[in-house]
């Protein structure tokens, strides 16, 4: 009998010690959906204030900071077709949270030095966090067209002892230079009582317009109206000048701009910009050379 009951006793021990292991194992095994640490799933907000720069062989993509604890940093993609609200955009490479950030205009950017001068882009931007959760594509339809510029051409006297060099065909970009009375010369300089002047070389085709003191790098886009009937204008330092060219209102106008950096006895020195792209008047200049974000591990797809 009191074996019996030395046994019971024993399996009861036994037992009870198996009731708190599991009670012990339940404690550090959590349910599903009771972890502490939840998984991250919140997707950043959507980047917002998307505009670009154009330049001669780049395009600058900027963007407004997004405040975020967990924000990891941003994506840029481009759309090269022509259907850029239905087409499929290709990520181009990521700038980090800290990276590339104007802090007095807490703005980002991106340069695109993958450009054709001529060829439209466009571009969006998207946001993704330390978990890997992306926003979706900024909601502006922006684009860009970059173009060639050159520096410190020297443009001479149409009465002085280099006619040859007194005209510039922007077409012919780095080989524009030309005489005066060349067929192709868009502008030509010439010096009256040792003022210089810049004169319409096909006048009703070629249109000037003296911009004032605004700096060159500071014209993004020519003006559409307000140009001179009569094709001429002073040359003055420090003023910018836009041009339109008009061989056909309807399927052929071009812009253009230049900046008088230095006049000379008997010559002028100029800066100029053409937009190659027909009938688009996007002149802007990058005011100085920056670095792209480092491209990302993977390619994404939409």
């Amino acid at each position: 009998m009191n074996r019996m009951r030395t046994e019971d006793r024993r399996r009861s021990s036994v037992i009870s010690q198996a009731v708190v292991a599991v009670a012990l194992l339940a404690l550090l095994v959590p349910l599903p959906g009771c972890d502490d640490d939840p998984v991250d799933t919140q997707a950043p907000t959507v980047p917002t204030g998307v505009f670009t720069v154009t330049g001669e062989g780049v395009v600058s993509v900027y963007w407004n900071d997004l405040d975020q604890s967990d924000l990891a940093g941003y994506a840029v993609y481009r759309h090269d077709g022509t259907d850029p609200v239905h087409g499929r955009y290709h990520w181009l490479g990521d700038v980090a949270w800290d990276e590339n950030f104007d802090e007095d205009n807490l703005l980002h950017w991106f340069d695109d030095f993958d450009v054709v001068d001529g060829q439209t882009y466009y571009y969006a931007v998207l946001a993704y966090d330390t978990s890997g959760n992306e926003s979706s594509l900024s909601w502006e339809t922006v684009d860009d067209t970059p173009r060639p510029e050159g520096y410190e051409v020297l443009l001479h006297d149409r009465y002085g002892s280099q006619p040859e060099s007194s005209g510039f065909d922007f077409s012919r970009l780095d080989n524009g230079r030309t005489d005066w009375d060349d067929p192709r010369a868009d502008i030509f300089v010439a010096f009256d009582g040792g003022v210089p002047f810049v004169y319409s070389a096909q006048v009703g085709v070629v249109f000037l317009q003296d911009l004032g003191t605004v700096s060159f790098a500071a014209v993004d886009a020519a003006p559409t109206s307000g140009y001179s009937a009569i094709g001429v204008a002073e040359l003055i330092e420090g003023h910018t000048y836009a041009v339109a060219i008009v061989e056909d209102p309807e399927t052929d106008v071009h812009y253009a701009k230049f900046f008088v950096y230095e006049i000379t006895a008997g010559a002028v020195e100029i800066d100029w910009a053409y937009q190659t792209d027909e009938g688009n008047p996007e002149l802007k200049v990058v005011a100085d050379e920056r670095v792209a974000g480092a491209p990302r591990s993977e390619l994404i797809r939409f």
